[in-house]
């Protein structure tokens, strides 16, 4: 399945049994998760010494914090005496993590600080040797990424020319984004890839996914109104890099700057780029993943039900046909305690929850897809899915632009309607990692 989703990539179409297979999703777990760079959580979440949350990178439990000099720290949640996991708690603040099984209790930097009866029990025991495991981490505008292994490319380089978005998306004001109140959590019946190709720039589904929503007449609609309804395709694009794909929304308008209020100008970042300053102005939403399961999303709500509003996602795995998910909600700082701006930016991103009009349309269908695709039919009649759009002689509306406003990927018009470019390039990323021997014992030394 792995060499014929490589095959398959150039002529449009995929194995549609690696959605839902134990074997597939094994791997994964050692060839994509231990080695890839997945968000652990922002820092605004741990803003003091002590804060800590606890998070995955694929199924194993970390506990991201701040130590007591500052640094951020992340260890697996399991002590090197037994295994016994710290923390029964989300989140939290403490300086140090004790084992409820025996009681060796460690510093928030991960050091063993003192266990009972040490002198009678380990006397030879040299701590350095029982320090907790310890993820590779790196940041990027307040996003803080972790890896099981040192091997492959640094963050900065795995971003790539992504960073460009990112910076557009999540750091468009002088104080940066912060994140508001706990995350939502729910369970799904689904595979993680399902949901990250979704995000990954496909509006083709709104055409049938959320059709009452688009027929419905009487919604105000706010800045989407500068959209001509018959032309809105053309205001729509797909931008893809190496490992990430973004689709978004913008208008002809210069002052549409997502549905924010007019002082948003005097709190542009001056560090971005005359270009990204530009688009942001023009902006309606963004939507996009980081493969493998990092969905970034920045928008003022379609149907009229709220924003501008900042999302992080993870697709959390679970199995090979469940999945955790868990959205942080984002505003930039500078409009923290404006009350009213926080109520629409709140109904925004309840929007698109677990009970939101859109989330409800798409669970349905995802958990049939991962319902179908374990089928023993498609295992024996290797049946492929297909993913056209955008190649020769599919898609005579996408255009490629080659504008600098629209940044350095490779950018259409009309792409996330016609082009399934998004799904190609996540499809790529997790073909050449699956395609690589698993990682073992060996490959990193921390």
């Amino acid at each position: 399945m792995i060499e014929q989703t490589g095959s398959g990539i150039d002529e449009g179409s995929f194995p549609l049994k690696i959605f839902n297979d134990q074997d597939i999703y094994d791997a994964e777990l050692r060839r994509i998760f231990a080695r890839s760079w997945v968000y652990l959580g922002h820092m605004s979440e741990i803003e003091q010494p002590g804060d800590y949350v606890r998070r995955y990178i694929g199924e194993d439990p970390y506990i991201l914090t701040r130590d007591e000099t500052g640094q951020i720290q992340a260890f697996l949640d399991s002590c090197m005496h037994r295994g016994a996991q710290f923390c029964t708690a989300d989140k939290g603040n403490t300086s140090h993590f004790r084992c409820p099984y025996h009681g060796w209790t460690y510093s928030n930097d991960g050091t063993l600080q003192g266990m009972p009866k040490k002198a009678e029990a380990y006397q030879g025991l040299d701590p350095e040797d029982v320090e907790l495991e310890s993820a590779y981490l790196d940041t990027f505008k307040g996003l803080i990424f972790g890896r099981i292994v040192d091997e492959g490319p640094s963050l900065e380089e795995y971003l790539g020319d992504f960073k460009w978005y990112l910076e557009l998306i999540l750091d468009p004001t002088e104080k940066g984004m912060t994140v508001v109140t706990d995350a939502h959590r729910w369970q799904a019946n689904h595979n993680w890839k399902t949901s990250a190709d979704n995000f990954g720039g496909d509006n083709y589904h709104v055409f049938a996914t959320h059709q009452a929503a688009e027929e419905t007449d009487d919604l105000d609609r706010g800045p989407w109104k500068k959209l001509p309804d018959n032309r809105r395709g053309e205001f729509n694009h797909l931008a893809c890099t190496d490992n990430a794909a973004v689709s978004y929304q913008i208008t002809n308008d210069r002052e549409t700057y997502m549905g924010y209020p007019d002082d948003i100008t005097e709190h542009f970042n001056s560090d971005l780029s005359e270009e990204q300053t530009e688009l942001f102005r023009r902006s309606l939403f963004y939507f996009g993943t980081i493969f493998p399961n990092t969905t970034v999303v920045h928008a003022v709500q379609s149907g009229g039900w709220g924003g501008p509003w900042a999302a992080i996602r993870k697709w959390q795995p679970r199995g090979p046909g469940e999945v955790e998910v868990i959205s942080w909600w984002l505003v930039p700082e500078e409009y923290e305690d404006n009350d009213a701006f926080m109520e629409r930016s709140h109904r925004g991103w309840e929007s698109l929850s677990a009970g939101g009009a859109f989330e409800s349309d798409d669970l349905t269908i995802w958990e049939g897809i991962s319902e179908s695709t374990k089928s023993m039919t498609l295992d024996i009649r290797e049946s492929k899915g297909n993913m056209q759009q955008g190649m020769d002689g599919m898609s005579d509306e996408v255009e490629i632009l080659e504008d600098p406003m629209h940044g350095p990927g490779e950018v259409t018009t009309n792409g996330g309607f016609y082009d399934e470019r998004g799904t190609r390039t996540l499809l790529s990323s997790w073909y050449e990692q699956m395609s690589r021997e698993e990682t073992g014992a060996n490959s990193g030394e921390q």
